[in-house]
């Protein structure tokens, strides 16, 4: 069971989520190379706003290259299951990482949906423990699975509704 690829795969969305996001780094990269570039060419301080702008450009350039590849590997690498021992997480591709959180070491399940999240309807399921780690996440869940899996960790964990 444990060194197996895990039964359960996120939601397909969650590449599209993924993609916007890089893009959005992207994005962030390319605007301030232009501030930073033309506040040094202001200074008169060409070469350094040349130096600056090749750099800028080239990190935006790796970034917009990334939103495309990096969303299908990491979804291509992601797994999870729920298995007797616990919550069973494999991810990675180059540093692949296999994760079991123990029930008896649940202390909290909770759900995330932020802007971006509702925009594809997508949930994240966090799941909190006592140790130095501190647990583990599932992105990019349906809702209706994010529940189901909320629920069944709970009832592993003999966590209490309400509590």
């Amino acid at each position: 069971m444990i060194l197996q690829e895990p039964a359960q795969r996120l939601d397909p969305r969650v590449r599209q989520l993924w993609i916007v996001e890089w893009l959005a780094a992207a994005g962030v990269a390319g605007i301030a190379t232009v501030v930073i570039a033309t506040l040094l060419a202001m200074a008169d301080n060409n070469r350094a706003a040349g130096v600056a702008g090749t750099v800028g450009t080239l990190l935006t350039l790796g970034l917009f290259f990334l939103a495309f590849v990096q969303p299908r590997l990491a979804y291509r690498w992601f797994g999870y299951e729920i298995t007797e021992l616990g919550l069973y997480v494999a991810r990675g591709r180059f540093w692949r990482k296999w994760q079991v959180v123990p029930h008896a070491r649940v202390q909290t399940v909770d759900t995330k949906r932020g802007p971006l999240e509702r925009t594809f309807g997508l949930v994240s399921v966090s799941v909190t423990t006592a140790s130095a780690e501190g647990g583990t996440a599932v992105p990019g869940l349906d809702p209706q699975v994010a529940d189901a899996l909320v629920e069944e960790l709970a009832r592993r964990a003999g966590i209490e509704e309400g509590a």
